[in-house]
C-alpha cells in the first residue's frame, strides 16, 4: 500500500504552472438530447442519467464493473454481479440492443471490459416503450460516447498496474466526405486473485472447504462502426464487435472434517481449469428523419453471438500420504445465438400529441455440450454423470403502442406492449441411479400485456415531478432452465430448474429531478410487487456437497427511497452522493418456506473531484451497501473506497492518470444460510488493492 500512495504526490507535484492550460469544455447532440462534457465526472440527464467514464478519474482506468459502482443505487460485487435498487436482475443492454455475453457470464464480461472502450454508461428505472420490458428495477446501457469531425482523429492509450497488469488501447475517428468512421481495439492483461472458504454444517457433522487461485486473463476487444449519411435526412450505419477472453488457472481445494473439535483433513482435490469466452455481433441501423425533424423512423438489426468453452482436469490427493488417489476430466461447450430486431416509428401531431408504434423482435438459439472421463483399471473411462446435450430455443415478439400528450408544462404518456413468446427445452441427461440418458423435451407459449403509465409536470426551468407506473419481465436464461447438474467447479456446484417461470414486476415511481449549472438533485420514492421472484437457493446434498439453483420464491415486495445529487460550489471543486433506503421483502410460505422475511438495506456513496491546479484533478470516492436478504439468510455488509488523480500534458493532449481501488479491502462477500437442516458460511474475497497508472494521448 505504501508504494501506491507514494505515486499520489508524484503525478500532483507534474501540476505545475508551467504546464498551465485552460480546460475546454465541448458540447455534442445525439438524436436531440445534449450531453456536455464536464471537467468533472458526474450525472447527467434525468430520467435516464448518463456517466461519462473518463470524467471519473478513480474508474476510467478499471474496468465497466468499477464504473457501474459510480452509479446511484448501483452496486456491483468481486465477481460482477450487479444489485440496482435491491434487485439483481437488471437489464443489460449494450446500443440498446441485448446481448448474450451480458446474461448468465455478465460477471465474467464487466469484470474484464475496460470501461473506457463504452465511455458512456446510462440508467433508467422507467426506461423507454421502445426498449424491451426485460430486468427488474430498470435498465444498465453501454453505449460510445459520439465523435465528430472536430475530435482527435486518434486516441491512444497504455496503462499498468502493479501484479503484471498491462492495457492498450486505440481510437480511430475520420469523418471523410458522408463517411463517419470510428473503430475501436483493447486489449488488457489483468490479474485475479481469489480466496475461498465455506463452513457447512448439516445432520453428517461439519466440513469446511478452502480454495485459493490465480488467473491472468487476457482480453482482446474491437469495435468498428461506418455511418453514411445516403441523405440530408437518412443515416445508415453499420457495426461490428468482437471480443475474445482466455485464461488458465490452478486451484488447491483442501476439503477438511470438524472430528472431536479438530479440524482433519479428508482429501486435496487439484483443479487446472482453462477457459475461452468469444463473442461478436454484426448490425445495421436506418435512422430517417421527415419533413418534420422530431418525426422519426429507426430501424436496427442485431445478430450476436457468444461462445464458451471450458476444461477442467482434476486430481485428489491423499493428505496423509500426498498420493494422487483419483484423476478425472471435465468439458463443457456453449454456443448462443441471439438476433434482434426493432422497428420504431414517431409522429408529433398537432397539438402536441405525439404516437410511437413499433415493432420489437428477439430470437434465441442455444445449445449447451458436456462430457467427461475418469481414470480407472485400464485407462480413461468415459463418466456418464457429465454428460449433457441440451438445446434452448425462444422467439419473443412484441408490438408496442405509446400516445403522449403535453398542456403546457403538463404531459402524460400512456403505452402498452404486447409480446408473444414460445419456447423449447431438449435436453438429454443423466442421473447418478440411471444408466441411460433420460429425454426431456418442453415448450411453452404464453401471451401478455406490459403496459405503462407516466404523468409529469415542468415546475419551472430547472424542475420537474414525475409519476410512473410500468410492468417488467426477468425471463429464466436458457442455462437457468437445464435440469443438469453441473459439477465443473466444487466450490459452486450448480443445478438448473426446468421449472422456472418468468417473474413479473409491478413498478411505481414518484420522482422529483432538479438541475441548474452547478447543482443537481433527485429524489425519488419507488414500489415493485414482484410475482415468481426469481433467487439463488443452496441445497444439502449430504456428500454430495450443496448444491445452488435458481427458484421461484413466492412473492416480494420492496419499498424504496432514493436521492442522489452533484454539487459545484466553485470551479475547482465537485461534491457528488447518493444514498438508497428499501425495505426488501420475501414471502415464500406459498412454496413451503415458513415465514415471511423482510428486512432494511440500503447502500450509500459520495465523490470529491478536486482542480488542483489547471491542470491537475484529483477524485476520491467511495460506497457502503448493508446486508441483503436472501431466501435462506443473508449477503453482508461491505464497502470500498478509491481513488484517482489525472495531469494533463502538451495543451492537454496528454493526460496521464494513477487510480487506486479497493483501497481498504473492504469487498470481501460473506454469505450466510441459517435453516432448519442446514448452516453454512461462505466468504469470497479478492486480491486488495487494484492500482493503474494510465497514459492517453489525443492526436
Amino acid at each position: 500500500m505504501k508504494r501506491t500512495l507514494l505515486l499520489l504526490p508524484v503525478i500532483a507535484c507534474l501540476g505545475l504552472s508551467a504546464f498551465a492550460q485552460v480546460p475546454v469544455d465541448k458540447t455534442v447532440s445525439l438524436q436531440s438530447v445534449e450531453i456536455q462534457g464536464k471537467r468533472f465526472g458526474g450525472l447527467t440527464g434525468g430520467e435516464v442519467k448518463r456517466l461519462q467514464v473518463d470524467g471519473n478519474l478513480s474508474g476510467l482506468t478499471g474496468t465497466t464493473s468499477d464504473v457501474f459502482r459510480l452509479l446511484p443505487s448501483v452496486v456491483t460485487d468481486i465477481e460482477g454481479g450487479i444489485t440496482f435498487r435491491g434487485s439483481g436482475n437488471p437489464g443489460l443492454l449494450i446500443n440498446g440492443v441485448p446481448y448474450g455475453l451480458l446474461e448468465e457470464y455478465s460477471g465474467d464480461m464487466l469484470i474484464q471490459l475496460p470501461a473506457l472502450f463504452f465511455d458512456r454508461v446510462s440508467m433508467a428505472s422507467t426506461p423507454s416503450i421502445g426498449l424491451v420490458p426485460d430486468g427488474d428495477a430498470g435498465i444498465l446501457n453501454l453505449s460510445s460516447a459520439v465523435y465528430t469531425a472536430a475530435d482527435s482523429p486518434l486516441i491512444l492509450t497504455l496503462g499498468a498496474g502493479f501484479q503484471e497488469r498491462y492495457n492498450a488501447g486505440a481510437i480511430l475517428n475520420l469523418h471523410p466526405g458522408k463517411f463517419h468512421i470510428v473503430g475501436k481495439y483493447n486489449y488488457r492483461r489483468e490479474f485475479r486473485k481469489r480466496t475461498f472458504s465455506k463452513s457447512t454444517t448439516n445432520k453428517g457433522g461439519t466440513t469446511v472447504m478452502n480454495n485459493n487461485a490465480s488467473a491472468r486473463p487476457d482480453v482482446h476487444l474491437a469495435d468498428l462502426s461506418v455511418g453514411y449519411d445516403l441523405t440530408a435526412n437518412d443515416l445508415i450505419t453499420v457495426y461490428g464487435l468482437y471480443s475474445l477472453m482466455d485464461y488458465s488457472r490452478y486451484g488447491k481445494i483442501h476439503n477438511n472434517k470438524l472430528v472431536d473439535g479438530n479440524l482433519q483433513p479428508v482429501m486435496f482435490r487439484h483443479r487446472y481449469n482453462d477457459q475461452r469466452q468469444k463473442a461478436y455481433a454484426a448490425e445495421a441501423r436506418w435512422n430517417h428523419t421527415f419533413d418534420n425533424p422530431r418525426d422519426r423512423l429507426d430501424v436496427v438489426f442485431n445478430y450476436n453471438n457468444f461462445g464458451y468453452d471450458e476444461g477442467n482436469e482434476y486430481k485428489n490427493e491423499k493428505p496423509e500420504t500426498g498420493k494422487i488417489i483419483a484423476e478425472d476430466n471435465y468439458y463443457v461447450n456453449q454456443d448462443k445465438n441471439n438476433y434482434y430486431v426493432s422497428v420504431l416509428y414517431g409522429k408529433l401531431f398537432a397539438d402536441d400529441w405525439r404516437l410511437h408504434v413499433g415493432y420489437i423482435g428477439r430470437f434465441k438459439d442455444e445449445s449447451y455440450h458436456a462430457y467427461g472421463n475418469k481414470l480407472a483399471t485400464g485407462g480413461w473411462q468415459s463418466d456418464l454423470q457429465k454428460e449433457n446435450e441440451y438445446y434452448f430455443n425462444r422467439r419473443t415478439n412484441l408490438l408496442l403502442a405509446a400516445l403522449e400528450k403535453k398542456w403546457g408544462g403538463f404531459y402524460a404518456e400512456a403505452g402498452v406492449q404486447g409480446e408473444l413468446n414460445w419456447q423449447k427445452i431438449d435436453t438429454r441427461y443423466q442421473t447418478d441411479d440411471v444408466q441411460e440418458k433420460i429425454p426431456m423435451v418442453k415448450s411453452t407459449s404464453r401471451f401478455h400485456l406490459f403496459p405503462r403509465l407516466k404523468l409529469g409536470y415542468q415546475t419551472d426551468k430547472s424542475g420537474e415531478l414525475t409519476l410512473s407506473y410500468v410492468q417488467r419481465v426477468i425471463r429464466p436464461y436458457g442455462s437457468y432452465l437445464n435440469v443438469f447438474t453441473d459439477r465443473s467447479d466444487a466450490t459452486h456446484i450448480w443445478k438448473g430448474n426446468p421449472d422456472l417461470k418468468d417473474e413479473l414486476i409491478h413498478s411505481v415511481e414518484l420522482a422529483y429531478s432538479y438541475a441548474t449549472s452547478v447543482f443537481r438533485l433527485s429524489p425519488s420514492l419507488y414500489y415493485r410487487n414482484k410475482k415468481n421472484r426469481i433467487m439463488d437457493r443452496v441445497e444439502d446434498a449430504g456428500e454430495s456437497g450443496t448444491i445452488w439453483t435458481k427458484e421461484n420464491i413466492g412473492h416480494s415486495r420492496t419499498f424504496g427511497f432514493e436521492l442522489s445529487g452533484t454539487w459545484q460550489p466553485v470551479r475547482m471543486l465537485s461534491l457528488g452522493w447518493s444514498g438508497d433506503i428499501y425495505r426488501d421483502e420475501i414471502d415464500g410460505r406459498t412454496i413451503g418456506y415458513d415465514e415471511k422475511k423482510s428486512i432494511v438495506c440500503g447502500d450509500i456513496k459520495g465523490s470529491v473531484n478536486i482542480s488542483i491546479t489547471p491542470t491537475t484533478e484529483l477524485q476520491l470516492d467511495g460506497f457502503y451497501i448493508s446486508d441483503q436478504l436472501t431466501p435462506q439468510g443473508k449477503i453482508k455488509h461491505r464497502s470500498s473506497v478509491n481513488a484517482g488523480i489525472s495531469q494533463y500534458f502538451m495543451h492537454r493532449k496528454l493526460r496521464a492518470n494513477l487510480s487506486i481501488n479497493n483501497i481498504f479491502n473492504g469487498l470481501e462477500e460473506t454469505t450466510i444460510v441459517d435453516t432448519k437442516d442446514l448452516q453454512m458460511t461462505q466468504i469470497r474475497n479478492r486480491d486488495a488493492q487494484v492500482t493503474w497508472v494510465t497514459l492517453t494521448y489525443n492526436l
